[in-house]
């Protein structure tokens, strides 16, 4: 066979608002208008990946919209996507999902006849490399944006072309923060007998399957909240000669990068000290973005003096304020969407130490083990004994050294105080 290539792709959601910047001031408006085109532009990132790499295909497992009522604009763009494709001679597979099922405005407005849009049953359609046949893909649309346990099951190897895909919105195993669409098990993927499922609707990149069959999402092209975290992107599939498949290569194609950092305010003695701190954080994350803009969350933790100031009214909302600004000068800008207060107050460790109460027994006793040197450790190594020395768990934990034993000491006392210690003590 001829060797191929193709993009699996998921869950573009074009158009689609990123959460919580309604009111964003005049005074920021590139912010705005680089998020209100976000998904627009990871889109344009995922047709100039297939025009680079040239691929034979491109696969889209569903929720090209973000609604049923989709936005005109978004339609426009996606037909001009698969226009740029056509003309380079790249065909597209697409299975629509939830968001955009078939019973909505899903015709509107006329795609190229290089699109194949599955419909409401299960069909096929073959992919020709020069007038050979070389793949076969199976899929199925969303014909409303719900269906029945039976939808698409029927979806089974067949024909003779050497390499069989399915395309397919749906929920495969337990996944946190998704509607269990379409659920399936991999036992009812791999009994199909294809070689691999390109998968939409979960927005997390997993590879669930890494052969026979290979079974994974690529994740949504742009994040869009704060739970949507890290680099987002498709597949970039490569098949050979013989019908062998290379493990499919993530490519991040997302406009803007969500982000959550925690920064901690032991050590800070007041605003201007946790000012520079939190500029410290902006720039670290503009070098880190991979040249994208970033929209950051960031927590505020730990113990110190400046708790009982960060809870006083209005000093969080100006704190923000000013860090935005900072943030939305960089180049790329580094917008913090909110700033959460998690702190605590400072606490007397010594007076606590003194106390007769758990927390004092705690205390002292982890001050005993500070002091008793490495041979009055032992104790403690023994009860550590059964993970680090577990066999399996031997490969990826480090011997764990005196220096090892002190830091965990460290780390225990902070959390002793930290959920033994009431909130209101300072």
């Amino acid at each position: 066979m001829r060797a191929f290539s193709f993009v699996h792709a998921a869950d573009l959601h074009l158009d689609a608002a990123f959460q919580g910047f309604a009111g964003l001031p005049d005074s920021h408006g590139h912010v705005f208008e680089t998020l209100r085109r976000a998904t627009f532009e990871a889109f344009g990132n995922l047709i100039r990946l297939c025009l680079d790499e040239r691929v034979d295909f491109l696969l889209v497992a569903g929720d090209v919209y973000n609604a049923a009522d989709r936005s005109l604009r978004a339609q426009l763009a996606f037909r001009d996507g698969m226009r740029h494709l056509a003309e380079a001679g790249i065909r597209a597979y697409v299975a629509h999902g939830n968001h955009d099922p078939l019973d909505s405005r899903v015709h509107s407005v006329r795609l190229p006849d290089t699109v194949h849009v599955f419909g409401k049953t299960e069909s096929s359609a073959v992919f020709e490399k020069e007038g050979e046949p070389v793949a076969r893909i199976h899929g199925a649309s969303f014909p409303t944006r719900t269906v029945g346990k039976r939808f698409a099951r029927k979806i089974q190897r067949e024909g003779p072309e050497p390499f069989q895909i399915g395309l397919l919105h749906c929920t495969v195993g337990p996944h946190a923060g998704h509607e269990q669409y379409v659920p399936r098990t991999l036992d009812e993927l791999r009994r199909a007998g294809l070689d691999y499922w390109a998968l939409g609707h979960v927005h997390t990149r997993s590879e669930l399957s890494e052969r026979d069959p290979f079974v994974g999402y690529p994740g949504n092209l742009q994040g869009l909240h704060a739970n949507e975290t890290g680099p987002r992107g498709c597949f970039l599939v490569r098949v050979d000669e013989a019908g062998r498949m290379a493990p499919p290569e993530f490519v991040a194609v997302d406009a803007v990068r969500w982000s959550r950092r925690t920064l901690s305010i032991e050590g800070l003695p007041d605003i201007p000290a946790l000012e520079q701190a939190l500029g410290a954080l902006l720039d670290e994350e503009a070098r880190g973005s991979d040249g994208r803009p970033v929209v950051v969350r960031i927590e505020l933790s730990g113990r110190g003096p400046l708790h009982g100031e960060l809870l006083r009214s209005g000093t969080a909302a100006a704190l923000l304020e000013s860090t935005q600004r900072a943030g939305a000068d960089l180049d790329p800008f580094v917008w913090p969407e909110r700033v959460e207060v998690r702190t605590r107050p400072e606490v007397d460790l010594d007076r606590r130490r003194s106390g007769d109460d758990f927390v004092g027994e705690c205390l002292r006793l982890i001050q005993e083990y500070r002091g008793a040197g490495a041979g009055g450790r032992e104790p403690l190594r023994a009860c550590l004994d059964e993970l680090f020395g577990h066999p399996r768990a031997s490969r990826f934990l480090p011997d764990l050294t005196d220096d090892d034993l002190l830091e965990l000491l460290d780390e225990v006392e902070t959390l002793c105080v930290d959920r033994l210690v009431p909130a209101e003590e300072g």
